[in-house]
């Protein structure tokens, strides 16, 4: 083989070689950025959803005794009156200091938690935020208004409110199953962020 053809191939094989080097080089760099940019935009939904569904499952296991057991004892005897016997009534005395009061924080916060949620997006999120947020806020009704009466009334914050608890088994189901499915969402926003390309 000719030097001179030699020394041509070498500088060719050199400058291709620098190319794909290059070329190489900034397509990983493009990739560790996307990767990047992924772990930024994950960290901030991850956080608000883990404390959204947590606040929403200490609500579920903070109310789960009560809304079991502890709201029967409160209830009248049977009096053939299908309404009357719906009604369970429900006095502060009755619950150990702090527990409203710690269902209603849950409550705030899970409503609280919820909009960074929905803030953070995705929007597919937006209606089983909703649905957890609608039950939870239903099932401490009884306690805000207890909470509002002991306020204003003259008995040192005793109060007593007479409520429809009926449904609130079925409810508090459905809080489970609502945590649930926002968690099953959650996790394929957080597993569609990795497939995601951005432009």
């Amino acid at each position: 083989m000719d030097a001179g053809i030699a020394a041509v191939l070498g500088a060719a094989v050199g400058t291709a070689g620098t190319i794909m080097t290059g070329w190489t080089s900034r397509s990983v760099a493009k990739m560790q950025m996307r990767i990047e940019g992924l772990r930024e935009r994950r960290e901030p939904r991850r956080s608000s959803y883990e404390a959204f569904s947590s606040a929403a499952a200490a609500l579920h296991d903070h109310l789960q005794p009560w809304v079991n057991f502890g709201r029967l004892l409160g209830q009248a005897p049977g009096s053939g009156d299908e309404a009357a016997d719906r009604v369970s009534y429900l006095r502060s005395g009755e619950f150990k200091e702090g527990y409203v009061v710690r269902a209603i924080e849950l409550a705030d916060d899970i409503s609280r938690y919820g909009r960074h949620v929905v803030l953070d997006g995705p929007a597919e999120l937006e209606p089983s935020v909703t649905d957890v947020t609608e039950l939870s806020s239903g099932l401490v009704a009884p306690f805000r208004i207890m909470q509002s009466f002991s306020r204003i009334s003259d008995a040192a914050g005793e109060s007593a409110v007479a409520y429809d608890t009926s449904e609130f088994p079925d409810r508090l189901k459905q809080l489970e199953r609502g945590i649930q499915g926002f968690l099953l969402h959650a996790s394929a926003a957080l597993d569609g962020d990795v497939f995601t390309r951005r432009p």
